[in-house]
């Protein structure tokens, strides 16, 4: 168990510092990034131009989950300060998938695009048991200390649905849960939902980034 736990923790650690972009490369001396893994993130694509599949839901805002520290971090904290891009990975039962790691990676390598779109990034791992929500804090500190240097940060919060609240409110289990991305503007309605039908269904950045340009236009007027 305990080298199947360093296992996936150098994995998604290296696909974190390799940036997994459709076209990027890695750094030299990436961690854990090698062999079936890099040709495997390289290949996984997502979906541009794609439009909201299910109904919104009015009371997505309300909704509260736990940091890697513990605490309880609610949505309704960026009430008109920031949009939110909510990402509901698969979860978390022992691993990380492959395509989990490279959404949260590529996220990662272009939140500046979001910032300047005045939005902050939640990724949500839903967990079964509180214990396994200690393994997956203990897991997401371990990459965050790892990343978190000068030139390398998770600059957004990674968070925890703790028995699987969210998701059933959500009506999105399955195995865990389907990957799932929402957008709430400001005023906390929800302005784009998408549930994707596998692990592989699921909007590219430039989706998220498109909605968020559509967003805005609509909030000046322009």
């Amino acid at each position: 168990m305990a080298a199947n736990w360093q296992k996936c923790l150098m994995i998604w650690v290296g696909l974190l510092l390799a940036g997994c972009g459709k076209e990027s490369e890695p750094p030299a001396g990436s961690i854990g990034v090698t062999g079936d893994y890099l040709e495997d993130y390289r290949s996984i694509q997502f979906k541009d131009g794609v439009q909201s599949n299910v109904a919104a839901d009015g009371s997505i805002a309300d909704l509260t989950f736990t940091d890697i520290n513990g605490n309880e971090a609610s949505l309704k904290d960026y009430l008109g300060k920031k949009h939110v891009v909510l990402v509901v990975t698969r979860g978390f039962n022992g691993s990380v998938c492959l395509y989990c790691a490279t959404q949260t990676s590529r996220l990662l390598t272009s939140y500046a695009k979001f910032s300047e779109r005045d939005a902050e990034v939640i990724v949500v791992f839903p967990v079964v048991t509180p214990d396994d929500s200690i393994r997956h804090r203990d897991f997401a500190v371990s990459v965050k200390n790892k990343l978190d240097t000068p030139v390398e940060k998770i600059p957004f919060p990674i968070v925890l649905d703790v028995e699987l609240k969210a998701v059933d409110h959500l009506g999105i289990r399955k195995d865990l849960s389907k990957p799932a991305t929402y957008i709430l503007d400001k005023q906390g309605q929800t302005r784009f939902a998408y549930v994707g039908d596998s692990l592989a269904d699921r909007p590219s950045v430039q989706a998220l980034l498109d909605q968020l340009d559509a967003l805005n236009k609509d909030a000046s007027g322009k």
